[in-house]
């Protein structure tokens, strides 16, 4: 079971600090060719075997090819992997929240039972441009945050989450949602803006959208500058995130990850969400499409009945 007094003594042990995230592009795949030598007790091994693994389709790509080339066909290390960072590093503050209190209907979750939150969190270089472009109201979260999600409440901002489901006896975590409102609550705003300065040319960020107090050309600078690069990689950083602390802090090296189907109907999800969040974000990673049911899941009372209201249920799933 997963409660929330489970989730907040699970905090508390693990410690409810901040923890620095640096990431770039592509920055998963080195982790994970990382984690698959580790799985099979290899400090060091061929490229070759690297590309016979799980995660072999990383070489296709070009970041990873050229990377990789000083080593020829010769041999490569877990130190080595890790140090290979090939541009200057975003970097995040990581933070952990509980969510939900067993009502389907509003939590999402494929249990009745509170999920461990992993949030993910602007950190200087962005809220130095955030502040100064936006000039937010002080006394709240701030213009592009949602309090009615599993937000980061305690003066960090937060640009995205993901829900996790686990248990540790069965080795096992479930990925329930990838998530961000700020990216896309801010291009809301700016395009609300644009779209009705075409009537009304001396209209204000404050006039379509609350606790902006910046000016015209602040908002549009902060949309169409400082936002992209984070809009480019939001949802690779925050799933390599998610493995990184599923694998190194809780101990877990079975991952499973909703599919699109499956997802919706067992939490209950009455909305569309992002197809893609569900679709090509776990296969980029290396997920595999599995019929195989959580044991976890399996033995939950409540879960087992939607499991039986779905024709064939199916998920994504990784083993480290």
């Amino acid at each position: 079971m997963m409660k929330k007094k489970d989730i907040k003594e699970i905090i508390t042990c693990l410690g409810e600090e901040r923890r620095l995230f640096y990431y770039h592009k592509d920055r998963y795949c080195f982790d994970l060719l990382r984690y698959a030598m580790a799985k099979n007790k290899h400090q060091t091994c061929k490229l070759n075997q690297l590309k016979q693994s799980q995660f072999g389709q990383f070489f296709t790509k070009k970041s990873v090819k050229e990377a990789l080339s000083i080593y020829g066909q010769g041999e490569i290390s877990q130190d080595q992997l890790a140090c290979c960072w090939l541009e200057k590093p975003f970097i995040f503050a990581l933070t952990l929240d509980c969510w939900g209190n067993g009502d389907r209907g509003w939590d999402q979750t494929s249990r009745n039972q509170s999920n461990l939150v992993l949030q993910i969190n602007f950190t200087g270089e962005h809220l130095d441009n955030y502040y100064s472009l936006i000039k937010p109201d002080k006394d709240d979260e701030g213009p592009f945050a949602s309090d009615s999600h599993p937000i980061n409440t305690k003066g960090r901002h937060t640009m995205a989450w993901v829900r996790l489901d686990f248990d540790l006896d069965s080795n096992e975590a479930l990925i329930e949602e990838v998530q961000n409102d700020w990216l896309r609550d801010a291009n809301r705003a700016y395009m609300r803006l644009k779209t009705r300065r075409k009537r009304n040319p001396n209209l204000k960020p404050s006039d379509v959208w609350y606790s902006i107090n910046g000016d015209y050309e602040g908002l549009s600078r902060y949309v169409e500058t400082i936002l992209p690069p984070y809009q480019q990689i939001w949802a690779e950083a925050s799933l390599a995130a998610a493995i990184q602390f599923i694998r190194e802090e809780l101990g877990i090296t079975q991952i499973y990850y909703h599919t699109y189907e499956t997802g919706k109907k067992i939490k209950d999800v009455a909305h569309n969400p992002p197809r893609s969040i569900y679709t090509k974000l776990p296969r980029q990673f290396g997920f595999k499409l599995t019929a195989n049911t959580p044991v976890f899941l399996r033995n939950d009372k409540v879960a087992r009945r939607y499991l039986k209201a779905i024709r064939q249920p199916n998920w994504y799933v990784m083993q480290l």
